[in-house]
């Protein structure tokens, strides 16, 4: 039977947030466990393995599943030409990686860097064995069999991280680790989606010329996003380097593991509106609205109860990363801000745009970093967070100008729930000022934020909802579904 849009928004959204919970769930605790077994410096190396090898693989995106998304029903002689595309790239991609290893190594001043990134160089190859029917399986809004296949991947990666971190109590536990979830992900991607692609290149020039955006958008995006990692790798020593990555992992945990699942299905939506200007623009708000009314109070909440969460989640030998998760949190708000206009210019096919908003972005962070080289951690993370505020005024312009959003819309999108944290950030931080115990003040301060923030918001949004509907509509929506639930639990009580 098919489903609606919403209904397909919505049921992504349910099983990208099971996965997601799932995951951070075995992810915490795996985290947890490393950092007690290992050192920051083993985390630094980590990060700069991961930035290179995804910054290859970004080098070889192809986009596959957004072309599955945009495209009629493909033939299978198609869906063939489409996977052997993705799979040549990204073995080529590779071998430059593998090649590129002592060079990588001398780089950022590490020779054990080497060894890494010739054994990390298998990770593209992978990807790109990725079974491309699982773009179809998207598409059809059969995001249950995607869901489940990464569980059990990220299942058996935390297995096998937490075992050699016991055994090893070195690095290599976590490299091992990300290799084995990969390809525990391709493996199952077969088992659960039986479907055999054969070597074909009858279609590259109909695909290429599609996914040539997409690739270069994901080459300037990932370099956007990242590109402070692959400075601070040359210009700090790999404990700073761990500390960082570290500090950003938790410091983004609510968007990475909240935000980004409830966009999981927004591509594919937008892609059936974009005929449509005002049915579009009204999902995009209304996405933009419930975005910013969960990423906003997340990171003022983040900034909040950083201390007592640096002691009792990361331990005494992360104290360091408390000031660093205060000063990067906000970042939180341009990633969700840039993600949804991503989407909305790929499906109109204006990454033109975003394409060069992201090259004038790594210029300006590679300009201030490569200028402040004696400055230490924290003062780059403060100057990365004053490039986020202006790249943030500069998507708001492309809102405004590429995708014709009314200015009062992108003002209320952003001005209810930022007023509503900043009263949450005051009460709580002076709420947790008066106990002595990290443990106390975390739990209180967490509680307290929850009650604060949508205590204020929904009397916001409500009094506001002639004004300004969408907030209203997003809080309406939850507190129907959670009435239904309490309605049908109570009948089947009685």
């Amino acid at each position: 039977m098919a489903i609606s849009d919403q209904e397909g928004l919505m049921h992504s959204a349910k099983w990208a947030l099971i996965c997601n919970w799932y995951g951070r769930a075995i992810g915490l605790v795996n985290t947890i466990v490393l950092l007690k077994l290992l050192e920051p410096a083993d985390f630094g190396i980590a990060a700069l393995a991961t930035f290179f090898v995804s910054l290859f693989a970004a080098f070889s995106h192809m986009g596959t599943n957004k072309f599955v998304i945009t495209q009629g029903n493909m033939s299978k002689a198609e869906l063939d030409s489409l996977w052997t595309l993705g799979l040549v790239i990204k073995c080529v991609s590779a071998v430059i990686l593998f090649v590129s290893a002592d060079w990588i190594a001398a780089y950022v001043n590490n020779a054990a860097m080497g060894d890494v990134i010739r054994a990390t160089s298998v990770i593209p190859i992978l990807l790109g064995l990725r079974n491309v029917a699982l773009g179809v399986e998207e598409k059809n809004y059969n995001f249950k069999l995607l869901i489940v296949n990464t569980m059990l991947a990220k299942t058996v990666g935390t297995v096998v991280s937490i075992s050699l971190a016991i055994y090893l109590e070195t690095y290599w536990a976590l490299i091992i680790g990300v290799i084995t979830l990969n390809a525990t992900e391709i493996a199952l991607g077969y088992i659960m989606c039986p479907y055999w692609p054969k070597l074909s290149c009858r279609y590259w020039h109909k695909q290429w010329n599609f996914s040539k955006w997409l690739y270069l958008s994901s080459v300037f995006g990932y370099l956007r996003s990242r590109i402070d990692v692959l400075i601070l790798g040359s210009i700090v020593d790999t404990r700073s380097v761990g500390m960082y990555n570290v500090s950003t992992e938790f410091a983004w945990l609510s968007f990475v593991e909240v935000v980004t699942p409830i966009n999981r299905g927004l591509f594919a939506v937008l892609a059936k509106l974009h005929e449509t200007p005002l049915l579009f623009q009204y999902r995009l708000l209304k996405q933009m609205s419930l975005n910013m009314l969960i990423v906003i109070p997340c990171a003022f909440g983040m900034m909040a109860i950083a201390g007592p969460f640096t002691a009792i989640v990361l331990g005494d030998e992360w104290l360091e990363a408390e000031p660093l998760i205060v000063s990067i949190a906000g970042l939180m708000v341009v990633m969700s801000s840039h993600g949804l206009l991503n989407t909305a210019l790929t499906v109109q096919k204006k990454l033109g745009v975003l394409l060069l908003s992201d090259i004038i972005a790594i210029g300006v962070i590679a300009a201030v970093f490569m200028t402040h080289t004696q400055s230490t951690v924290l003062e780059l993370a403060q100057l990365r967070m004053m490039i986020g505020i202006g790249f943030l005024c500069w998507l708001w312009c492309l809102y405004y100008t590429v995708l014709k959003v009314a200015l009062s819309d992108l003002l209320w999108v952003y001005a209810l729930p930022l007023f509503s944290s900043v009263v949450m950030y005051l009460g709580v931080t002076s709420l947790i000022g008066t106990f002595q115990h990290s443990l106390v003040q975390l739990i209180v301060g967490v509680l307290a934020g929850i009650v604060l923030y949508i205590s204020l918001f929904s009397l916001l949004a409500y009094l506001l909802r002639n004004r300004f509907v969408y907030f209203w509509e997003c809080c309406d929506f939850t507190y129907d579904a959670i009435q239904k639930r309490v309605q049908l639990r109570w009948q089947k009580e009685h």
